[in-house]
């Protein structure tokens, strides 16, 4: 009985054998969850995609069962409360949720509205708002962001905003679900030692992640989730020593990886023969949204065919930008784009995708038809080929990228696949360009890996590729050349090997 009384008044946080199945699900997205956590705590929750690490999150601020819906068993008690027992409003107040994708999250027009819309909803006095506005901004990089429009931010710096609404809350525990997967590595870094900082001073703290380095050195003990369940839950030095659990579960193992020293050592296995005549040139290039947001500024660079090409930078730099102009989603005046030669300038996108093909980030966005055999065959349709053709390009290209049901549902199927499928269409389309748009945000590492893998085949084939990423041990690992894009608009080329 003693420790049963310790138990409860140390843990601000407990599962108590929890079991949760969704409505109209068969089997349980978490099943016998036991778990304390103290106040103060860090916990990293870790696990591929579909082990239930969303689904805990949501549990904690009663988003589960009040707003999902389906059939809750065991209970889940925040700072002595019960989540059976409370609205999500009143969860609020003690527990701020951080979501993986901001734009579900960020609805006013400008930076500061945003951060300060929560303690708004509390009554907060307005001095007060403005402090806790201001500090927060601050803490995630934001600061001078203020009056900027939410939508005119990129994707990283989304998220550091919606990291910022919930640090002005001051809630007791704060849950992060994905927040560090559209983030620059510096970005990474500010915002875990924001969250350490909050941590030292009695903030607790649920992550779930996929950054097995970044969880090495600030988590206190990381909880491994696999099909719902726990599957080990122990100090990162203890659970990180266990290759074959992270192995099962789809967890990387940590390596640190330094750009500039490891880059320049790129082992030449990942290298084709690169063809001499330039696949994209940019000359004296500039462009700019509106006068006082300059994102190129005069740049040239070449990527010659054959290259595997990395390209990174901070958020809102421009890096999505770049490939959206490239692409000819977005229309440029000052200098010139060459693709294979030929001069983009005025060139409708039609024209530009026969050679360009362009992954984005989010697949979903790509996807519109109800079948992966429509979505791929899509173009070649328009392109009023014939059936016996069309036919055979979609299967080189389904089996290139290794889907086989050519009849699923495209968003039935988990991110990877349907990423898969967007890479499926534009080689059917015949592009021997390919650009991709941090096609592991979102992803598991073995979802990235898989999707990695396709590209560094194709690269053996002959295709040049450009990604976009923040993942340096991606760019270590695939990369033969590598593009730095800065925030001042210049860009420098590191290490090209020839």
């Amino acid at each position: 009985m003693p420790h049963f009384c310790w138990y409860l008044i140390m843990s601000i946080l407990i599962f108590d054998n929890v079991t949760y199945i969704y409505p109209d699900a068969k089997i349980p997205a978490l099943e016998g969850i036991n778990l304390s956590v103290e106040q103060g705590e860090f916990l990293a929750v870790m696990g591929e995609i579909g082990s239930g690490k969303t689904s805990f999150s949501k549990l904690i601020n009663g988003i589960i069962p009040h707003i999902f819906g389906g059939r809750l068993t065991g209970t889940v008690t925040v700072d002595g409360i019960c989540t059976k027992t409370r609205t999500v409003p009143a969860l609020a107040e003690l527990v701020g949720l951080v979501l993986d994708d901001p734009d579900a999250q960020l609805f006013t027009s400008t930076v500061k509205r945003e951060a300060a819309f929560g303690p708004e909803n509390l009554l907060v006095p307005p001095q007060e708002i403005e402090k806790r506005t201001a500090e927060a901004l601050s803490a995630v990089g934001l600061a001078g962001f203020e009056d900027r429009q939410v939508t005119s931010l990129s994707g990283g710096e989304k998220q550091r905003l919606a990291i910022a609404s919930f640090l002005t809350m001051k809630s007791k525990i704060l849950v992060l679900d994905e927040p560090l997967c559209r983030l620059d590595p510096d970005g990474a870094l500010q915002v875990m030692s924001v969250i350490k900082s909050l941590q030292s001073q009695g903030m607790t703290v649920i992550m779930t992640t996929h950054d097995s380095v970044l969880m090495q050195e600030f988590a206190d003990r990381v909880c491994v989730l696999k099909t719902g369940r726990i599957a080990a839950c122990d100090t990162p030095k203890k659970i990180f020593k266990k290759s074959k659990l992270l192995e099962e579960s789809g967890i990387q193992i940590p390596a640190k990886h330094d750009i500039y020293k490891v880059f320049s050592k790129i082992n030449d296995k990942n290298k084709a023969q690169v063809g001499s005549s330039p696949a994209i040139q940019i000359k004296d290039f500039s462009f700019s949204y509106d006068q006082k947001t300059v994102l190129f500024d005069n740049i040239n660079f070449t990527i010659n065919d054959g290259d595997f090409t990395a390209i990174i930078g901070h958020n809102g730099c421009g890096k999505t930008t770049l490939l959206n102009i490239i692409t000819g989603l977005l229309k440029f005046n000052n200098g010139d784009i060459y693709i294979r030669g030929k001069n983009t300038k005025g060139m409708p996108i039609s024209v530009i995708s026969k050679d360009v093909g362009f992954v984005m980030q989010n697949p979903d966005n790509q996807l519109f038809t109800d079948s992966v055999y429509k979505e791929v065959s899509f173009a070649l349709k328009n392109m009023k080929l014939e059936k016996a053709e069309i036919e055979k390009k979609v299967d080189a290209a389904l089996d290139t990228v290794g889907l086989q049901d050519r009849d699923a549902f495209p968003h039935a199927l988990n991110r990877a696949d349907r990423t898969k499928i967007n890479i499926a269409c534009v080689l059917a389309m015949g592009c021997k360009i390919l650009l991709f748009d941090e096609v592991d945000v979102g992803q598991d590492y073995r979802g990235y890996i898989k999707i990695m893998n396709i590209a560094k085949e194709l690269h053996s084939k002959g295709y040049t590729i450009i990604f976009v990423t923040h993942n340096m041990s991606l760019v270590c690992q695939y990369a033969r050349g590598l593009i730095i894009m800065e925030k001042d608009g210049t860009i420098s080329e590191w290490n090209r090997k020839k």
